[in-house]
């Protein structure tokens, strides 16, 4: 299961079809619910192996949203942000991100299946994938500050710690000072 809601708390599972209509869309009409708050907040537990990015995406441009609107974002991650969920997990709001002391974030590419046939699809999905892979660079280096993040990247197994995400600024504190 992609993820659950009530209210303005919001469960992240892992980034499939489904998430489209279980989340995005409550999400859309809880940012409009809380914009209109004094102290308009939205909580995202991400527990999450990753999946599409067209969906994760579409995510950020709502936190985005909402952070626009004055709605604090927090996100908070207590066991795994692999992928769509590191990325997700590191925009929220600056000092409401937060991460349990044994999570982990997987930064990576990701990978994008195509199924080209001729020599004019091979070119444009090659622009496409270059364009695709240099977001994911651009949206690292927004919102955090891992040392030699291009090497890193490029190797599909590159976990890092709590301890590291706080120090590159992936995560801004440990969950034990999360009220809730």
């Amino acid at each position: 299961m992609p993820g659950t809601y009530e209210d303005n708390v919001f469960v992240i599972g892992d980034f499939e079809d489904s998430l489209e209509r279980d989340i995005l869309i409550p999400l859309t009409m809880e940012i409009r619910n809380q914009a209109k708050q004094a102290d308009g907040r939205i909580d995202l537990y991400i527990n999450s192996n990753g999946g599409y990015g067209h969906l994760l995406f579409h995510m950020i441009e709502l936190i985005e949203m909402a952070k626009r609107s004055g709605v604090t974002v927090r996100t908070i991650v207590m066991d795994s942000a692999f992928s769509a969920g590191s990325m997700l997990a590191i925009a929220g709001t600056p000092g409401q991100r937060y991460i349990a002391r044994t999570a982990s974030h997987l930064v990576h590419y990701g990978s994008i299946a195509s199924f080209e046939q001729t020599p004019e699809q091979i070119e444009r999905y090659r622009k496409w994938k270059t364009k695709f892979f240099k977001n994911n660079v651009d949206h690292y280096k927004k919102y955090a500050e891992i040392p030699n993040l291009e090497d890193h990247i490029k190797d599909d197994g590159f976990f890092v710690t709590a301890a590291e995400a706080i120090k590159w600024k992936m995560a801004d504190q440990y969950t034990d000072k999360l009220e809730i």
